[in-house]
């Protein structure tokens, strides 16, 4: 008998701490204090993480992420994201490009994020925070 109850409360806490989202799951990622619309892609249950795309960007954005950084859909509230207004379309800006600062222009602005081109066009075009610009 008491090895039953044994096994019993072995199946329950390991079920109990299973990952609760699924493959193709709609869920929110957070990333640098602001939360996105994503999905599920893959679940790593041994590590508790999940491999997400965000809604709306290319896949090199694609990441595992930790249950500290995600939010089921059906209960996430929604919060308003924050205007990107200390920058404006055409500023002159510096951002890092690996660890060396480098000059940028602002080309787009988001709801919470910047899309700058460098200077140097060898170096490309990239979506950043505000944290991440510094005005030139």
């Amino acid at each position: 008998m008491m090895k039953n109850l044994t096994l019993i409360a072995l199946f329950l806490f390991s079920a109990l701490s299973a990952l609760s989202q699924k493959v193709n799951d709609k869920i929110q990622i957070e990333s640098n204090g602001s939360w996105y619309d994503g999905k599920i892609l893959k679940v790593n249950e041994a590590e508790k993480q999940y491999y997400i795309t965000y809604d709306g960007w290319s896949e090199s954005w694609n990441e595992w992420v930790g249950t500290d950084r995600i939010r089921g859909y059906e209960t996430a509230k929604p919060e308003p994201a924050p205007a990107a207004k200390k920058f404006k379309v055409g500023d002159h800006v510096e951002v890092e490009y690996g660890m060396i600062p480098e000059p940028a222009t602002i080309i787009e602005v988001g709801e919470n994020k910047y899309h700058i081109q460098f200077d140097k066009k060898v170096f490309g075009d990239k979506w950043v925070s505000e944290g991440q610009i510094k005005k030139l």
